[in-house]
């Protein structure tokens, strides 16, 4: 199974960024040992999609 999604945050950041919640999504995908490719649009990964 293939899954791609894009981090779009909503809120009021006090620096007016949301490099910091892109990085923590990336960072999370990264750490699950998954195969994964971020562009600038997508983060993709790949899985059994069994448990």
């Amino acid at each position: 199974m293939i899954v791609a999604f894009s981090v779009a945050p909503s809120g009021s950041d006090p620096d007016g960024g949301v490099s910091e919640a892109v990085a923590d999504a990336v960072r999370i995908v990264r750490e699950s040992g998954l195969p994964n490719r971020t562009d600038s649009m997508f983060t993709t990964l790949e899985g059994s999609g069994t448990r």
